[in-house]
């Protein structure tokens, strides 16, 4: 009878051993921002600080999308050959077109035009050691 009413090993009480993670903890809220308060005059100030029609602050653009990071560190690879110059032209067009669909939303299109110029450079460079090597060897 003694031993019913111990606590368990390891500590824990009667409650259970405490969060182990497996899902969100009860105590904390599962959205991502914190609504903001406070007096009219900071309801003011933070007001004019962000641009309603993309939700960033006045003056900040877009984040750039992935496609135009692809095509531009694709488009640097040149030592690479033309899959890389491929890739490159290929992400940097879907990126331009992400950009001109939601100019508010998504950014990077003129890191997008930079890589689509490296590839096509890079084909151009392939192109040419190509046409070099082969009328070297024949």
């Amino acid at each position: 009878m003694l031993a019913a009413m111990q606590s368990p090993p390891g500590g824990y009480g009667r409650g259970g051993p405490p969060h182990q993670g497996y899902g969100p903890p009860h105590h904390q809220p599962t959205h991502a921002h914190k609504p903001i308060t406070g007096s009219a005059e900071t309801m003011a100030l933070h007001a004019m600080t962000i641009d309603p029609k993309t939700g960033l602050p006045k003056g900040e653009k877009p984040p750039a999308s992935p496609a135009a990071v692809l095509s531009l560190v694709c488009g640097i690879l040149l030592c690479l050959g033309p899959l890389t110059g491929l890739t490159a032209i290929g992400a940097g067009l879907v990126a331009r077109g992400q950009a001109q669909r939601k100019p508010h939303a998504v950014g990077g299109q003129g890191m997008a035009l930079f890589g689509i110029l490296l590839g096509v450079l890079n084909l151009f460079l392939t192109a040419g050691a190509l046409l070099y090597f082969l009328s070297q060897g024949g």
